[in-house]
């Protein structure tokens, strides 16, 4: 059953970004904007201290009085304020494309990055050499590469199909092509089709992975900016006629029972995922 997301009562603020005080009260960095109140600064910071993301509003608005209460609602619709199982909010505003995080770098510096490997500082005269056994999954493996995009082939609906059951595939029993933490399959695959693949018609599909279907959302083809997050190579990929495969992820479900582990498990859901397609293909 989804919460109420108005249901106040049982919202549980977490401050959303770093607070900058002055004299006349507080300033909060959500990344692309200052949400600014103004108050008395050792009140505010002792509301802005219950914003913990475990402490429920009707708590916080007890100790502090009422006037809390409307401070954070007000907040909350500024986005200064998330609830505490959205914290993934933070981190993925963080650490995401976009984020005024990290140092720039040049074509060479990739290059060096890509010729440099680890090896630990030390190491004792014993090495022991593997004995693998072959398997069709190591096979797949090493004749695995990380690339940009190869030349164009002609997608089949055939195709298509066998990359989605091996990428997401969930049985009655609740197991799946990839690990999943606590088996809630947070993951949600939609599929762009530009071009008619019969029977796959134009247009956005999502993906069940229950009962191997896929159903139509929009016959309309929407703009790649209106589903993508912009990345350098987008061009390359999204301005060619073939299908896009595509996920997301529910991340209120893992997030309630796991609180910001829930994101982090999220991505690492995908990344098998995508191994998997990757692999089949």
């Amino acid at each position: 059953m989804k919460r109420d997301p108005e249901d106040l009562d049982d919202f549980h603020p977490l401050l959303a970004g770093t607070p900058r005080w002055d004299d006349e009260g507080v300033a909060i960095d959500i990344g692309s904007s200052l949400v600014r109140i103004d108050g008395p600064p050792p009140r505010l910071r002792a509301i802005l201290a219950d914003c913990d993301g475990r402490t429920p509003l009707p708590v916080i608005a007890e100790r502090h009085g009422p006037e809390s209460r409307g401070l954070i609602d007000s907040l909350r619709a500024e986005g200064g304020v998330v609830d505490g199982e959205q914290a993934w909010r933070i981190v993925h505003r963080q650490g995401s494309t976009g984020a005024p995080l990290g140092r720039p770098i040049d074509a060479a510096g990739v290059k060096r990055l890509v010729e440099t490997e680890f090896r630990p500082d030390r190491l004792d005269d014993a090495a022991v050499e593997l004995d693998p056994r072959t398997t069709q999954i190591g096979e797949l493996a090493t004749k695995r590469r990380s690339a940009g995009p190869g030349d164009d082939r002609p997608a089949t609906f055939t195709d298509l199909s066998t990359l989605l059951a091996a990428a997401y595939r969930i049985s009655a029993d609740d197991s799946g092509t990839v690990p999943s933490a606590g088996a809630l399959y947070p993951l949600v695959v939609h599929l762009l089709v530009r071009r008619p693949l019969p029977p796959a018609g134009p247009g956005l599909w999502w993906y069940d992975p229950r009962s191997l279907k896929l159903h139509r959302l929009s016959e309309t083809v929407p703009g790649d900016r209106d589903l993508f997050v912009p990345e350098a190579a987008d061009p390359e990929v999204l301005n060619r006629p073939a299908p896009v495969i595509f996920f997301s992820a529910d991340l209120r479900r893992p997030s309630r029972k796991y609180g910001p582990r829930g994101y982090r498990y999220a991505l690492i859901e995908v990344g098998a995922a995508m191994q998997s397609a990757y692999l089949a293909a």
